[in-house]
């Protein structure tokens, strides 16, 4: 608790770079008392609507929230949600010049339908996606890594947020891993559930949950697995992929940190929680 004081009360303002994928959930709220007569379909009548910053525009959030000055790099399309996004990433302090329109895609939204019945707790009734997979352009993928490189000096901290949505291709990550290195800053990496994970090479940290960890390492490991138990996972991580440290993060049993330690090889500590039950785990990976 002592060195959990001291760190917080030398807490100082830092520069953070967020590049991935930045999406815009759309929240439609409203009363859910009937089904329509057609179908045994529940009737959705809104009441309000919200629009909220998902994915990487989402860790922009929590990184200003901790004073960080935070510059966004990715795509957005030319459409009302990318206004949106770019107006909600900028009410909250965050630069958006590196946030790239891309004519041939929409701006990903994460549309949920949120229904409440006898003025019970709202419930999430159906989402609806609209995105594209497609790999970037190649114009496209330099003007983001043009942007950063702009933006790069004097960063303290790089974070790659990647949901397997084209932005973080190999050339991207690659890219900005090996100038955030070659200037010395740390790059953080919230990997996509992929099974290969070599675009991540040489970053600092990465930081995949559970089932994540153990596709890339193409180990089997049972969901109640402790949190020592993934020491392998982890190890195989942080020596295959070079890296200083790795967390993987593991729900309600905490997380385990697996750090390099010098010439004393490699050191598991396990994190622990307090489980809890839980209504909405939305964002609880960025965080």
């Amino acid at each position: 608790m002592d060195t959990l004081r001291h760190v917080l009360s030398a807490w100082k303002p830092f520069r953070a770079l967020v590049v991935g994928d930045f999406m815009l959930d759309q929240l439609v709220y409203g009363n859910a008392d009937r089904l329509t007569p057609e179908a045994p379909v529940p009737v959705l009548h809104v009441q309000r609507e919200e629009d909220r910053p998902g994915g990487a525009a989402n860790v922009c959030l929590d990184l200003a929230a901790m004073h960080a000055r935070v510059e966004a790099f990715g795509v957005i399309g030319n459409d009302a949600a990318g206004e949106s996004m770019r107006a909600l990433l900028g009410a909250a302090g965050v630069e958006t010049r590196g946030m790239i329109v891309d004519e041939t895609r929409p701006t990903t939204i994460k549309r949920s339908l949120i229904g409440m019945a006898q003025h019970r707790h709202p419930q999430r009734m159906f989402r609806v996606d609209h995105e594209s997979k497609e790999p970037l352009s190649a114009g496209v993928a330099e003007r983001i890594v043009d942007a950063f490189v702009r933006a790069l000096v004097g960063a303290e901290v790089v974070c790659i947020e990647d949901y397997n949505k084209g932005v973080c291709s190999e050339w991207v990550c690659r890219e900005v891993i090996r100038l955030a290195r070659a200037t010395g800053v740390a790059v953080l990496v919230d990997p996509a559930a992929i099974a290969d994970y070599t675009k991540y090479r040489g970053a600092t940290t990465i930081t995949p949950n559970r089932a994540e960890a153990a596709l890339a390492a193409g180990v089997k490991i049972s969901p109640d697995a402790t949190p020592m138990e993934h020491a392998e996972i982890g190890t195989k991580l942080l020596n295959d992929l070079e890296l200083e440290a790795a967390v993987v993060t593991l729900d309600r049993h905490g997380a385990l940190l697996v750090q390099r330690m010098g010439e004393a090889g490699v050191e598991c500590i396990a994190v622990p929680t307090v489980s809890r039950q839980v209504y909405d785990v939305t964002g609880a990976g960025d965080m």
